[in-house]
């Protein structure tokens, strides 16, 4: 089991490195000065070599050949652990969103305890919380990023490891030889349910309207599609704010039940594929379902820079625009 060891030890372990950063004297002041800063960009999808990208998925693959080389009941223990860090990664992103800053500001030095990425991972190069070392914007949104591709290839290996577990347990229905012969008919083939999102009547319109804005010209017309007729788009739509905005925006059209016919899960797993957000340098990311799970379907703070606020007017519902901050 020595690939599974490496693998689980390597996608909790946080390597920070301490670079050069030019930063404010004061803040909003032009005048700069040079200072130790955090940097994780290495252990990204978006690093120049990809090779963190790289060396996860040959890990996860190696695991799951150890995993094969055990009976029923190790892989179900296996499958337990596999599960624990899953869940210790969704408590991250919990304290992640608790502590984020809108419009892309920088944070204290204690940033990291506060989220407790010390308690939950092993971190390196970690400084104190009282230390002179700068927290950037850039490093908050490139942790995210590092947090996903985690997540990715623990995910992918607890999904190839459920499955393994299935294939070894015995068949629970009993089926004559003869009764195999005979084909259902299409009113008794078994379909999986899909739920998505719709909306309440007239406020589709106000909701695209709303959100139009946040994307550009060449997008408005495939947005249109996909909010009014659940068309999905054929590449992901770039959203020009925050991700939290976007999901902000999402669960409160869904806890004020304009959004109906699918469950807080449901509506996290139709934003993750359609969406993309950008970054403070104007790098499009994802958004994926544990990240929009920690926003949508957990009590978080509210979001500081809402996009939209809805108001009643006896039985209808007014989806209005919240001051705009620009990318």
């Amino acid at each position: 089991m020595q690939h599974f060891k490496e693998f689980l030890t390597r996608i909790q372990t946080f390597t920070l490195q301490l670079t050069n950063q030019k930063v404010p004297v004061k803040a909003a002041s032009n005048e700069m000065r040079e200072m130790s800063g955090y940097d994780i960009t290495r252990e990204t999808q978006y690093y120049d070599s990809f090779s963190y990208k790289s060396e996860l998925r040959v890990l996860k693959d190696m695991a799951f050949i150890d995993i094969l080389a055990l009976d029923k009941e190790r892989i179900g223990l296996q499958l337990v652990e596999l599960n624990k860090v899953k869940n210790r990664f969704k408590g991250l992103w919990q304290n992640y969103h608790q502590h984020y800053h809108d419009y892309h500001q920088d944070y204290k030095a204690s940033y990291p305890f506060a989220i407790r990425l010390d308690t939950l991972f092993i971190v390196h190069n970690l400084q104190g919380d009282s230390a002179d070392v700068h927290v950037s914007a850039q490093f908050v949104e490139d942790l995210a990023d590092s947090i996903k591709l985690r997540e990715l290839f623990l995910k992918e290996l607890i999904q190839d490891t459920e499955a393994t577990l299935k294939k070894t347990e015995p068949a629970i229905n009993e089926i004559s030889s003869q009764s195999e012969d005979i084909p259902l008919s299409p009113q008794e083939t078994v379909k999986p349910v899909v739920r998505y999102p719709i909306f309440t009547d007239g406020t589709t319109e106000q909701f695209f309207n709303v959100l139009k804005p946040y994307f550009v010209q060449e997008d408005h017309s495939r947005l249109s599609d996909l909010l009014f007729k659940n068309i999905e788009p054929d590449t992901p739509l770039i959203f020009r704010g925050n991700g939290n905005q976007l999901a902000d925006a999402f669960k409160q059209l869904f806890d004020n039940n304009i959004i109906v016919g699918c469950l807080q899960t449901d509506l996290e797993k139709w934003i993750a594929p359609k969406f993309l957000y950008l970054s403070g340098q104007g790098h499009p990311r994802e958004l994926t379902e544990d990240y929009l799970n920690s926003l949508i379907s957990t009590k978080t703070r509210p979001c500081k820079s809402p996009i939209l606020k809805i108001e009643q007017k006896e039985a209808h519902f007014l989806i209005i625009p919240a001051p705009r901050n620009k990318k």
